[in-house]
């Protein structure tokens, strides 16, 4: 008697309106099921491994997602669209650590990672997203801590050192950088503060001065608990 194949996920074979729906069209379930939640198809069967047969496919997938998140959000109540942005973004199966993935052209992985910005632009300025503690608010810590795990330990680099960062994990941080501080030029509270979140843990060289501008420009008296943040994270000192 042979053991059984193990049963492969592979998010690669779903057209985009699957994948859209892999995600977001599911019943919300506690917290404590969510890391296994998205081992399981709609139908409830269940896979033991997640595994791209083309890896590109999947960033496109996302890209289009991140892009059109305005028009597709409506579907779906906050708590299916926060649940699936755990799953995309979470600890199980992890998406976003394909950006760093240098067998997809470089070019895409930077498209994906700048249309991250109309997620925030078009959907979170619009909605009513909480400010504190959900995956919109988590986005960038997020993608953050798996890319400098990725530089610090395969790669045994000093913590967050940019200078010693191959050209293509700078170029990846670069389009980071640029895209926070669009997003922190949006017109919403809730949006100026998942890029500040984000760009305290960028650990990127532009942070300080961007982060400095902005605690310049708010009106005298802010509260102390609020300009510690502030400080926080301008000098990439956040939890």
């Amino acid at each position: 008697m042979t053991d059984e194949a193990p049963r492969i996920l592979d998010l690669s074979s779903l057209t985009f309106e699957q994948f859209v729906e892999f995600f977001f069209a599911r019943v919300p379930v506690p917290d404590d099921r969510q890391y296994d939640y998205f081992m399981q198809d709609l139908s409830g069967q269940k896979f033991d491994e997640a595994e791209p047969s083309a890896p590109s496919v999947i960033v496109d997938h996302m890209t289009r997602l991140f892009t059109e998140f305005g028009r597709i959000a409506p579907r779906y109540s906050l708590a299916q669209l926060d649940q699936g942005v755990w799953g995309i973004l979470g600890a199980n199966l992890r998406l976003h650590e394909l950006l760093w993935d240098c067998s997809i052209p470089q070019e895409l992985r930077i498209q994906c990672i700048r249309s991250m910005y109309s997620v925030f632009a078009d959907f979170v300025a619009a909605s009513e997203v909480g400010e504190k503690e959900n995956g919109f608010y988590m986005w960038w810590d997020l993608i953050l801590h798996t890319f400098w795990v990725d530089q610090t330990y395969e790669r045994k680099l000093p913590s967050d050192n940019y200078e010693l960062l191959a050209e293509d994990a700078r170029n990846l941080l670069d389009a980071m950088f640029e895209t926070l501080v669009k997003v922190l030029q949006v017109d919403d509270e809730r949006a100026k503060s998942s890029a500040l979140h984000g760009l305290g843990h960028l650990q990127h060289p532009g942070v300080r001065a961007v982060v400095q501008a902005y605690i310049d420009a708010q009106p005298p008296g802010l509260a102390p608990d609020t300009l510690k943040w502030l400080e926080g994270c301008r000098d990439g000192k956040i939890m």
